[in-house]
This record gives C-alpha cells, structure tokens and sequence, in this order.
C-alpha cells in the first residue's frame, strides 16, 4: 500500500504539521505543493478491488475489512464534535493509519477544491449534498467503488456514484413537552402531520421557530417548491415569518437549546433537524424536548452527510477502505451514539432516542438536484421576509 509520508510531515508529525500551517485549507494547498504529483495514486478507486469483505454483503463490523495503514487527508464541512469521535476510533482501531483533517465552512472547502490544481487531500465530508454535487459539477470527484454504492439507498448517493451519504437526518417537529398549558393545544398529539398547517395554524403564532440561514432548510424549501409549486412555498414563507412571526435562530444547536431549556422568551416549538434534538437526549432521556414527524412532505425530508472521493488521491485502495470503514457497524453506530444521526445502510439497526426511520413517512428525493447554494430557494426566503 502506498503512503503520503513526506519528510515534512514524518519529521514533525501530520496534525503537528497542519496546526504550524493554521489548520487551514491554504495550510493543505501549501502542502500539495511541497508533496507534488508523485505521492499521488493514479489508479480509480472504483477499480480498486476490497481488501476483504465488500460493504454490500450486508452489516459489517470493522473485523471483516481490510486493516488501515497510512495517511488520509480530509476537507471536512462538517465541524468536529460531528465527526471527529469515528476519526478517532479508527486511529485508535490501526496504530498504522493517521487521519488529517481540515476542518472549515462548505464553501470555503468546496471553493478551495476547486482553485487547487493538485489537492492534498483524498477525500471531501460534508453535511451538505449541494457541496458534493457542486464539486462534482466542477469533475473534482471520481466514481466510488460499486459495493459502496450499492450498499446505501440510490436516494441517500448522488445518481451516477460520485458522492454517498454516510449518515442521515430529517426535518423534524421539535417541542417542549412540559410547556402544552402554554399553548393552545390540549394535547400534543393535536400537532398536524401537513407542514402546510404550521404557517396557517394560529396557534402555532408568537410560539414556534426555525433556522433559515442553514442549508438543510434551503433544502426542504426547494423540496416544498417542487412538490407544491413556488406560490404556495412562497405564501408558507410569508405567512411562517409575518402571521406567525417566527423566531429565527442562526444554529440548529441553540434552537434546539432554547426549545429544551423553556425559558419564557424561548420557543415553544421549532422546526429542525432531527440530529439537534437526538444529542440532547441522548445526553439526559428525561429532557423535555421532544420531536414528531410531518408525514410525507417536505417537512421530514430526509438529507444526508456524505463524502466524496477527489480525483487526485495520495492511496487508491486505503481511501476505498476508508470508505467502507464509515459504512460499517462501528462507523454508522458512532454516528448514532456521538451526533444523533440515522444509519444510512439498510441492514443497520436504528438505535438512539427518536423513533426509526421506519415509523416515519420521509417523500422520496433526489438530493442530486441539490445546489451548494440553494440559490433559488435562499433568495424566496429572503424576499419574503425571512432573516435570520
């Protein structure tokens, strides 16, 4: 197996390396330039064969791959107490193996990818499908080997296997169960399964909130657009920013925070990801807050975190199994414990706090369709009236 050591990064040590550089993609760019063309791996990992057992045979425990031994270098969108406990897992799994990772904003990743000319590192993870889709528009990424596609949904991956969704979420109703006497409802078994119903609803006014500032609500706006036209999406906006007068939050965690904590000036409700309030109540099962599903609309979207492969890789086949690593048992259940989130491989068992995917009712989309930015759907938020 080939390895990306350099005498730079042998002498003082990859992170130590990265940290000297800021710990930023312009640290990784300077690299590439030290490691050049000849620490890169030319051969598609898609023709790469498994060491051992292929993902799509089914659950399997990191026992059944192939062991881990070199340097793998991440751009990663996502921030670290997302990701950084399966990282560390699989260091402390394979004394060979170091993982390097760059850790930013989506676009400032995505947008340093593709002013690279050689790229220093092998892989891009994102919370974000519209980041992957845009670098494969830019052809930066490479088709992943056919057991990996073929062990994750065709809905979770992008359509042609040049990206895959590692773990998932959903859009998701968030409330606190000990404040119902402050509502209108007598029970919150009153809260309506049609996301239409939460922005013509007057009880819901003064009492609910969401985060439009953040990609996966762009995203479940352009999948409202799609599946109810733009008038009706654009009237949902208005009437959840003006008639409801919504909260507005700019992080997902301080939404789900202030919905939990139950202060008088904290909402009631909120609209969010699944994943905010399963790591609430994953650290404390007797927290108030508590989620239920729309059924079937773009109010539980299902979207993914997933990693795409660039085309310049310093080693084909330890990126592979890498890959394969994040897809296993251990890998998807880290993912479960540390951050809340859904496995994305059939076979693996659902085990945390919200109810499993099979009891929810998430539409059929394809995150292909995604945009880094959102574009269409961010400019409808704004020119209703929605700002955070």
């Amino acid at each position: 197996m080939q390895q990306r050591n350099s005498d730079l990064t042998s002498r003082f040590g990859r992170r130590t390396f990265l940290a000297a550089a800021g710990g930023s993609a312009a640290g990784l760019a300077g690299l590439a330039g030290c490691l050049g063309d000849d620490n890169n791996d030319n051969t598609p990992i898609a023709e790469v064969e498994p060491m051992s057992e292929r993902v799509d045979s089914g659950a399997l425990s990191w026992d059944d791959l192939g062991d881990l031994e070199g340097e793998i270098s991440i751009y990663s969108g996502r921030t670290p107490d997302q990701i950084s406990a399966v990282f560390d897992a699989l260091e402390d799994e394979y004394d060979g193996l170091t993982v390097s990772v760059d850790y930013d904003d989506n676009d400032v990743q995505v947008n340093q990818i593709l002013e690279e000319e050689t790229h220093p590192a092998d892989l891009m993870y994102s919370q974000d499908p519209g980041a992957l889709n845009a670098l494969h528009d830019d052809g930066v990424l490479q088709q992943l080997p056919d057991d990996v596609i073929d062990a994750v949904p065709g809905s979770y991956q992008h359509s042609d296997g040049y990206w895959t969704g590692v773990t998932g979420r959903t859009r998701s109703i968030q409330y606190n169960s000990d404040r119902l006497d402050e509502t209108d409802f007598d029970d919150w078994d009153e809260l309506p399964t049609d996301i239409m119903e939460y922005a013509t609803d007057e009880r819901f006014e003064g009492i609910i909130s969401t985060r439009p500032n953040s990609g996966t609500f762009r995203g479940f706006v352009q999948a409202m657009v799609e599946r109810k036209g733009e008038e009706e999406t654009r009237e949902w906006v208005r009437q959840m920013a003006d008639d409801q007068d919504a909260q507005l939050f700019e992080g997902g965690s301080d939404q789900a925070n202030d919905i939990n904590r139950g202060g008088d000036d904290d909402p009631i409700i909120g609209l969010g990801n699944s994943y905010y309030a399963a790591r609430i109540l994953n650290e404390d099962s007797d927290a108030p807050i508590r989620t239920t599903f729309t059924e079937n609309d773009a109010g539980c979207l299902f979207s993914v975190a997933g990693v795409g492969v660039l085309d310049q890789v310093g080693d084909s086949e330890l990126v592979a199994e890498f890959v394969r690593h994040l897809l296993a048992e251990e890998g998807q259940e880290l993912m479960m414990d540390d951050n809340g989130e859904y496995p994305v491989v059939e076979d693996i068992e659902y085990v945390g706090p919200l109810p499993d995917l099979d009891e929810i009712n998430p539409p059929e989309f394809d995150l292909s369709g995604f945009d880094m930015d959102l574009q269409e759907a961010g400019d409808l938020i704004e020119e209703e009236g929605m700002f955070a």
